[in-house]
Protein backbone atom coordinates (compact mmCIF):
# COMPACT_ATOMS: atom_id res chain seq x y z
CA UNK A 1 0.00 0.00 0.00
CA UNK A 2 2.72 2.26 0.62
CA UNK A 3 4.41 1.38 -2.11
CA UNK A 4 1.28 2.46 -4.23
CA UNK A 5 1.09 5.62 -2.70
CA UNK A 6 4.39 6.39 -3.39
CA UNK A 7 3.85 5.69 -7.09
CA UNK A 8 1.19 8.16 -7.31
CA UNK A 9 3.07 10.74 -5.82
CA UNK A 10 5.78 10.40 -8.21
CA UNK A 11 3.45 10.82 -10.93
CA UNK A 12 1.79 13.83 -10.20
CA UNK A 13 5.19 15.46 -9.58
CA UNK A 14 6.09 14.60 -13.00
CA UNK A 15 2.63 15.65 -14.24
CA UNK A 16 2.73 19.45 -12.41
CA UNK A 17 6.88 19.19 -13.53
CA UNK A 18 5.73 19.03 -17.62
CA UNK A 19 2.99 21.06 -17.63
CA UNK A 20 5.49 24.43 -15.77
CA UNK A 21 7.62 23.55 -19.36
CA UNK A 22 4.95 23.82 -21.73
CA UNK A 23 4.61 27.36 -22.84
CA UNK A 24 2.43 26.70 -26.12
CA UNK A 25 -1.31 28.82 -25.50
CA UNK A 26 0.14 31.62 -23.04
CA UNK A 27 0.33 35.20 -24.09
CA UNK A 28 2.82 37.78 -23.31
CA UNK A 29 1.90 41.15 -22.11
CA UNK A 30 2.75 43.93 -24.45
CA UNK A 31 5.57 46.35 -23.59
CA UNK A 32 4.39 49.49 -23.00
CA UNK A 33 6.49 52.76 -23.93
CA UNK A 34 8.03 54.50 -20.69
CA UNK A 35 6.35 57.12 -19.09
CA UNK A 36 6.61 60.52 -20.74
CA UNK A 37 7.64 59.51 -23.92
CA UNK A 38 5.18 60.18 -26.82
CA UNK A 39 3.61 58.13 -29.16
CA UNK A 40 4.88 59.19 -33.17
CA UNK A 41 2.35 61.32 -34.79
CA UNK A 42 1.68 61.66 -38.53
CA UNK A 43 2.74 65.28 -39.38
CA UNK A 44 -0.10 67.40 -41.40
CA UNK A 45 -0.10 70.38 -43.47
CA UNK A 46 -1.95 73.54 -42.78
CA UNK A 47 -4.16 73.87 -45.72
CA UNK A 48 -3.59 76.73 -47.81
CA UNK A 49 -6.96 79.69 -48.08
CA UNK A 50 -9.03 79.85 -50.47
CA UNK A 51 -8.38 81.78 -53.65
CA UNK A 52 -10.53 84.56 -53.62
CA UNK A 53 -9.47 85.94 -57.03
CA UNK A 54 -10.54 84.29 -60.57
CA UNK A 55 -8.82 86.14 -63.93
CA UNK A 56 -12.34 87.07 -65.67
CA UNK A 57 -10.20 88.37 -69.12
CA UNK A 58 -7.85 90.53 -70.59
CA UNK A 59 -8.28 92.93 -73.60
CA UNK A 60 -5.78 94.30 -75.58
CA UNK A 61 -6.80 98.02 -77.41
CA UNK A 62 -4.00 99.17 -79.57
CA UNK A 63 -1.35 99.36 -77.06
CA UNK A 64 -3.48 99.29 -73.61
CA UNK A 65 -4.06 96.14 -71.63
CA UNK A 66 -6.85 96.04 -68.90
CA UNK A 67 -6.90 92.74 -66.79
CA UNK A 68 -9.82 91.79 -65.52
CA UNK A 69 -10.46 90.01 -61.87
CA UNK A 70 -13.48 88.90 -60.34
CA UNK A 71 -12.38 89.23 -56.95
CA UNK A 72 -14.68 86.95 -54.38
CA UNK A 73 -13.46 89.35 -51.32
CA UNK A 74 -10.85 91.65 -50.24
CA UNK A 75 -8.26 93.06 -52.72
CA UNK A 76 -4.88 91.58 -51.74
CA UNK A 77 -3.79 90.55 -55.36
CA UNK A 78 -1.41 92.09 -57.46
CA UNK A 79 -0.90 92.11 -61.46
CA UNK A 80 2.05 92.68 -63.38
CA UNK A 81 3.59 92.58 -66.99
CA UNK A 82 7.28 92.06 -67.69
CA UNK A 83 7.12 92.63 -64.24
CA UNK A 84 6.25 96.39 -64.21
CA UNK A 85 2.88 97.69 -62.58
CA UNK A 86 -0.35 98.73 -63.58
CA UNK A 87 -0.30 102.61 -64.83
CA UNK A 88 -3.91 102.73 -62.76
CA UNK A 89 -6.13 99.94 -61.12
CA UNK A 90 -9.78 100.77 -61.55
CA UNK A 91 -11.71 99.22 -58.79
CA UNK A 92 -15.42 98.36 -59.37
CA UNK A 93 -18.50 95.82 -58.12
CA UNK A 94 -16.76 92.34 -57.57
CA UNK A 95 -14.45 93.22 -60.57
CA UNK A 96 -11.23 94.81 -60.54
CA UNK A 97 -9.45 96.56 -63.56
CA UNK A 98 -5.42 96.14 -63.80
CA UNK A 99 -4.72 98.92 -66.78
CA UNK A 100 -1.82 98.90 -68.61
CA UNK A 101 -0.88 101.99 -71.15
CA UNK A 102 1.75 102.05 -73.75
CA UNK A 103 2.46 98.14 -73.72
CA UNK A 104 5.51 97.90 -76.02
CA UNK A 105 4.86 96.09 -79.60
CA UNK A 106 5.62 92.25 -79.10
CA UNK A 107 4.41 89.55 -76.19
CA UNK A 108 4.56 89.99 -72.42
CA UNK A 109 4.01 87.82 -69.45
CA UNK A 110 1.12 88.58 -67.45
CA UNK A 111 1.82 87.54 -64.00
CA UNK A 112 -1.21 87.63 -60.96
CA UNK A 113 -0.50 87.11 -57.27
CA UNK A 114 -2.16 86.88 -54.62
CA UNK A 115 -0.39 87.48 -51.12
CA UNK A 116 -1.58 83.96 -49.78
CA UNK A 117 0.05 82.21 -52.48
CA UNK A 118 -2.07 81.98 -54.96
CA UNK A 119 -0.75 82.93 -58.56
CA UNK A 120 -1.72 82.91 -62.41
CA UNK A 121 0.36 83.29 -65.62
CA UNK A 122 -0.64 84.42 -69.02
CA UNK A 123 0.39 86.13 -71.76
CA UNK A 124 -0.46 89.06 -73.53
CA UNK A 125 0.57 90.17 -77.67
CA UNK A 126 0.55 93.60 -78.61
CA UNK A 127 0.32 93.60 -82.54
CA UNK A 128 1.77 96.41 -84.46
CA UNK A 129 -0.69 98.93 -86.48
CA UNK A 130 -1.92 97.99 -89.61
CA UNK A 131 -0.28 98.99 -92.87
CA UNK A 132 -0.92 102.48 -93.63
CA UNK A 133 -2.78 103.05 -96.83
CA UNK A 134 0.14 102.82 -99.26
CA UNK A 135 -1.21 106.09 -100.92
CA UNK A 136 -0.33 107.66 -97.99
CA UNK A 137 2.92 110.28 -98.47
CA UNK A 138 5.51 109.04 -96.82
CA UNK A 139 5.90 112.14 -94.32
CA UNK A 140 2.31 111.35 -93.01
CA UNK A 141 2.75 107.29 -92.93
CA UNK A 142 5.84 107.69 -90.89
CA UNK A 143 3.67 110.24 -88.45
CA UNK A 144 1.13 107.70 -88.07
CA UNK A 145 3.68 105.29 -86.95
CA UNK A 146 4.61 108.35 -84.55
CA UNK A 147 1.76 108.55 -83.04
CA UNK A 148 0.42 104.98 -82.62
CA UNK A 149 3.54 104.21 -81.13
CA UNK A 150 2.59 107.12 -78.35
CA UNK A 151 5.81 109.05 -79.14
CA UNK A 152 4.04 112.34 -80.69
CA UNK A 153 4.02 114.78 -77.01
CA UNK A 154 1.08 116.81 -77.84
CA UNK A 155 -0.78 114.09 -80.80
CA UNK A 156 -3.81 115.28 -82.26
CA UNK A 157 -7.11 114.74 -81.93
CA UNK A 158 -7.75 113.47 -85.42
CA UNK A 159 -6.40 113.55 -89.21
CA UNK A 160 -8.33 113.29 -92.41
CA UNK A 161 -7.95 113.47 -95.92
CA UNK A 162 -9.93 115.82 -98.12
CA UNK A 163 -9.94 116.87 -102.04
CA UNK A 164 -10.49 120.44 -101.74
CA UNK A 165 -10.61 122.97 -104.45
CA UNK A 166 -9.25 119.70 -106.68
CA UNK A 167 -6.13 119.29 -104.36
CA UNK A 168 -5.64 116.72 -101.53
CA UNK A 169 -5.25 117.78 -98.06
CA UNK A 170 -5.25 116.86 -95.05
CA UNK A 171 -7.42 118.79 -91.85
CA UNK A 172 -5.29 118.58 -88.58
CA UNK A 173 -7.80 119.22 -85.91
CA UNK A 174 -6.22 119.65 -82.52
CA UNK A 175 -6.70 118.30 -78.79
CA UNK A 176 -7.49 121.25 -77.40
CA UNK A 177 -10.58 123.72 -78.60
CA UNK A 178 -8.09 126.58 -78.19
CA UNK A 179 -5.63 125.61 -80.63
CA UNK A 180 -5.59 126.08 -84.19
CA UNK A 181 -6.72 123.88 -86.85
CA UNK A 182 -3.85 122.84 -89.63
CA UNK A 183 -4.85 122.44 -93.53
CA UNK A 184 -1.53 120.80 -95.00
CA UNK A 185 -1.10 120.30 -98.32
CA UNK A 186 -0.20 117.06 -99.58
CA UNK A 187 3.53 117.54 -98.96
CA UNK A 188 2.82 117.93 -95.03
CA UNK A 189 3.37 121.79 -95.79
CA UNK A 190 0.80 124.06 -93.18
CA UNK A 191 -1.23 126.35 -95.63
CA UNK A 192 -2.70 127.95 -92.57
CA UNK A 193 -5.45 127.35 -89.67
CA UNK A 194 -9.12 127.21 -91.06
CA UNK A 195 -10.83 127.50 -87.73
CA UNK A 196 -10.31 126.66 -83.94
CA UNK A 197 -7.63 129.07 -81.54
CA UNK A 198 -9.98 131.76 -79.12
CA UNK A 199 -12.89 132.74 -81.59
CA UNK A 200 -12.97 129.35 -83.38
CA UNK A 201 -12.19 131.25 -86.68
CA UNK A 202 -8.64 130.03 -87.28
CA UNK A 203 -6.44 132.84 -88.77
CA UNK A 204 -9.09 133.95 -90.44
CA UNK A 205 -7.40 133.99 -93.69
CA UNK A 206 -7.60 130.33 -94.90
CA UNK A 207 -10.87 129.21 -95.99
CA UNK A 208 -11.61 125.73 -95.77
CA UNK A 209 -14.53 123.72 -93.92
CA UNK A 210 -14.81 120.29 -93.92
CA UNK A 211 -18.59 120.07 -93.40
CA UNK A 212 -20.18 118.62 -96.38
CA UNK A 213 -17.26 117.10 -97.75
CA UNK A 214 -16.57 113.08 -98.16
CA UNK A 215 -13.28 112.52 -96.16
CA UNK A 216 -10.84 109.71 -95.06
CA UNK A 217 -9.94 109.56 -91.56
CA UNK A 218 -6.24 108.54 -91.36
CA UNK A 219 -5.57 108.82 -87.56
CA UNK A 220 -6.89 107.59 -85.29
CA UNK A 221 -7.13 104.34 -87.04
CA UNK A 222 -10.75 102.73 -86.08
Amino acid sequence: MKNILLAVAGLAIALTVACSGDTSGTTTAPTEAPTGVPATQTPTQTPMPVQEWELQKIVVDRTTVTVSLHVFAGVDVGVTINGNKPTRVEPAMAVINFVFEDVAIGEHPVTISGVVGHSETASVTIEPPPMVDALLPLWLDEWVVSLDAGEVEFPPRSITRYVHQGEEVYYVVKECCDQFSDLLDADGNLIGHPDGGITGRGDGVTKFSPMGLQGDLIWPWP
